[in-house]
């Protein structure tokens, strides 16, 4: 019974983990994608005057 609650616990804590660096990087992700568009914006204005 013991056994069986603290590889529960542990699963739990990996999971969690797990999720933290996926959400984690999506974000870092998005954050790149925003300056990289925000780079292209720039660019053609640039190009435009």
């Amino acid at each position: 019974m013991k056994t069986l609650f603290i590889i529960l616990v542990l699963m739990a804590l990996l999971a969690a983990v797990i999720a933290t660096f996926v959400i984690r990087r999506e974000q870092e992700n998005n954050i790149g994608n925003k300056f990289l568009r925000l780079i292209r914006k720039f660019d053609s204005w640039q190009m435009m005057r």
